[in-house]
């Protein structure tokens, strides 16, 4: 659960504390689910990752792990949606040097492709 933790939380910054670093888990839980509720509390992320609570099928521990997973995703997605974008790119220049349009089907899906990929993120 300690994974699924620091993946909610993301990068622990200078100046935080464990204690400020896990209290940002909470609301970048109910962003990631796209809930209005909050289901998890400070109190239960601190259980979690202090183990007092180790039933995988909590609420708080599946409501984490799915808040994890969705992020990973969406990291995934927005890494491939650059990928494509860079591959457009190369094709386009290639083939503005042989000053032909052989590539534009190819370049104009990897387009879409990317921003199908990078509307994920926004669509959540």
């Amino acid at each position: 659960m300690r994974k699924e933790i620091s993946i909610v939380a993301g990068a622990r910054e200078w100046g935080d504390t464990r204690e400020s670093w896990l209290g940002k888990v909470p609301g970048a839980v109910k962003e990631a689910l796209g809930t209005a509720k909050q289901t998890v509390t400070r109190r239960t992320v601190k259980a979690l990752w202090y183990r007092e609570i180790d039933d995988p099928e909590h609420h708080a521990a599946r409501d984490v792990r799915r808040a994890a997973e969705l992020i990973s995703a969406r990291k995934e997605a927005r890494a491939l949606a650059d990928k494509f974008q860079s591959l457009a790119g190369g094709l386009d220049a290639a083939q503005r040097l042989q000053g032909s349009d052989i590539y534009r089907a190819d370049i104009a899906r990897l387009e879409r492709v990317a921003r199908l990929l990078g509307g994920i993120d926004r669509a959540g």
